[in-house]
């Protein structure tokens, strides 16, 4: 497992750590217990005749250098190992130094204290000097260094909620020559996107901000680069914002012109994400009847400033955003009730749709790409309650996109919906507006989308099962509007390039049978971070899904990619996209 490591953090609880050791072994070496004094020995070695007030600074600089490698050691190979409290991850990892230094460092330290030219001494020889009490003062000192340790070692990435952090400087790289492939604006898309989520978690009192946890903000011109590179002409991109959007009606666009005016530079589309999984810490979360208006004057803003900008996602997954933040508790509120989710998907779907009209009323011709994870619940037995679920989850997956294409949902939903806090009113409401003609209907697919609702009617993974074409499938009969495959990766590596094929061949087997698909994304572009629990727990462990690792090098992903653009770019069809064309016109 790759983890991304603070530092700091490691650095300042390695150093914390040291002087915990020494803050509880001083008192009781000075009442005479027999115990190992590790910082005289350390600092007696390059003074070795020297007062205290010489060795024990020498001793504590050398004590606190070695904690904190110790440190950086737990927090590469041994941090989220178990998913115990972090304390508890601290103690657990006692044995590891301790042994060490009972076996090898502290025999060796004595070693060099012996006064003479000629030392004969064995491994077993050095192991018995070691006194009871010394081994006793090692393994306090230890416990102490290691819950020290484990306290204060936690949440490696991400930032506390209302505290955003001084951002990186985007790094300096020499100019590149390079430029997206120029196609026609109606060819087929072939697209990646930045991995932007930023919802909250711990009760709202952390911000997971994934653009900051894969070192975008840093790389961002290079990773647009990259893009490029591999002969791509979209970008998903989603402007981090709760950073833009500070406060009220006030803006900060310095994280959106640079990125902006870069995919421009290097001839490359974005397909902006205005809302994705996240909100400003002033609006809390998604039972706020705020949402709407709030996202409205944003994507209002947003159109202003970048009057050029074509291609939009208002809300990214609104079904998942509401499930994980209202009906299953990961994120944002954390609720886990059927009121707190038709809230949450009666105001992410009516942002959507005032966003698409607010968009509208500054480019006309805006194409909004509506993109939604493609799910499927499958029963695993014949019992009525097991069916029941899986048909009412089968119908639900569907509710903020029905909302925002105003199709009309079952009896059966609609009652639900009434009886969990939506109006009458507000339903009709929805109804009553004719979604924008531009309108994408974007399909992603994992292989966790498909679920199985078991003998105690509770979902569980189930794999691939029926994949892609036949999922859009159904998607596409309930809407009848152009599709995109919006979002595919895969958390196997080496299995990715085979994954990107599959996906791809389910994309052409369903433009075969005369669904109008108009484009297709492998997300991301890099690696993720702690997607593979839902951004659930801030653990910093590295998915290897992007199409290039944190340290921008390409994964096979990425060769495979490239081959398939430059094979089917310019086939017929693709070349020019009649589906596209017809939307852009």
């Amino acid at each position: 497992m790759i983890r991304v490591v603070s530092f700091r953090k490691a650095a300042l609880a390695g150093a914390a750590g040291a002087v915990a050791w020494e803050a509880l072994l001083r008192p009781l070496l000075a009442a005479g217990l027999p115990l190992a004094d590790l910082v005289r020995a350390l600092g007696t070695v390059p003074a070795p005749d020297a007062p205290a007030w010489v060795w024990w600074p020498l001793g504590m600089a050398l004590h606190v250098g070695v904690g904190v490698l110790w440190a950086i050691f737990y927090a590469y190979v041994f941090w989220s190992l178990f998913v115990w409290r972090p304390v508890i991850q601290g103690l657990a990892f006692t044995p590891v130094p301790a042994v060490l230094a009972e076996l090898v460092m502290y025999p060796q330290l004595r070693l060099m204290h012996v006064q003479a030219d000629v030392a004969r001494e064995t491994a077993w020889t050095l192991l018995q000097d070691v006194t009871w009490g010394e081994r006793a003062g090692l393994l306090l000192g230890h416990l102490a260094f290691c819950l020290t340790l484990g306290a204060l070692y936690t949440r490696p990435v991400g930032y506390p909620a209302g505290h955003p952090p001084r951002l990186p400087a985007p790094r300096r790289r020499a100019a590149r020559r390079v430029r997206a492939p120029e196609r026609a604006p109606s060819a087929f898309i072939f697209a990646t996107g930045i991995e932007c989520s930023y919802p909250r978690v711990e009760g709202g009192r952390w911000r997971r901000d994934q653009m900051a946890a894969t070192g975008h903000y840093a790389h961002c011109r290079h990773d647009l680069e990259l893009a490029a590179e591999l002969g791509l002409t979209h970008v998903r991109y989603g402007p981090p914002l709760h950073l833009v959007m500070p406060a009220r009606s006030r803006f900060d666009w310095s994280l959106a012109d640079g990125p902006l005016e870069a995919m421009r530079d290097l001839g490359l589309t974005p397909i902006v994400d205005l809302c994705h999984f996240g909100l400003p810490d002033w609006l809390e979360d998604f039972q706020n009847p705020e949402v709407p208006a709030a996202l409205t004057a944003y994507a209002a803003a947003f159109a202003g400033r970048y009057p050029w900008v074509r291609f939009y996602t208002p809300v990214n997954e609104m079904y998942v955003c509401a499930r994980l933040s209202a009906l299953e508790g990961l994120w944002n509120e954390q609720r886990r009730d059927e009121r707190a989710f038709v809230t949450a998907a009666h105001h992410l779907a009516a942002a959507n749709v005032a966003m698409m009209q607010a968009i509208l009323a500054r480019r006309a011709d805006a194409v909004f790409v509506t993109s939604e994870s493609g799910e499927f619940y499958q029963a695993a037995t014949p019992d009525p309650e097991v069916v029941r679920v899986a048909d009412f989850e089968n119908e639900r997956r569907f509710l903020p996109l029905d909302l925002v294409y105003a199709r009309p949902v079952s009896d059966g939903m609609r009652a639900h919906l009434l009886d969990h806090g939506m109006t009458a009113e507000a339903y009709d409401g929805f109804m009553r507006r004719e979604a924008p003609r531009r309108a994408i209907l974007g399909v992603d697919y994992y292989e966790w989308n498909e679920k199985l609702i078991d003998t105690e009617a509770r979902p569980q993974a189930l794999g691939e099962l029926f994949g892609w074409y036949v999922i859009a499938s159904q998607y596409y009969d309930r809407y009848r509007r152009p599709m995109m495959h919006t979002e595919t990766n895969r958390l196997d590596a080496r299995d990715a390039p085979r994954w990107l094929w599959r996906q791809w061949h389910n994309v052409q087997l369903i433009r075969g049978a005369g669904v109008p698909v108009v484009g297709f994304t492998w997300y991301s572009l890099t690696d993720q971070v702690d997607w593979d629990i839902g951004l659930s727990q801030v653990l910093g462990n590295v998915n290897p899904v992007g199409l290039f690792d944190l340290n921008r090098d390409p994964r096979p992903v990425a060769q495979a990619y490239r081959h398939l653009v430059r094979t089917f770019a310019d086939t017929p069809g693709l070349k020019d996209c009649p589906a596209l064309e017809a939307i852009l016109a």
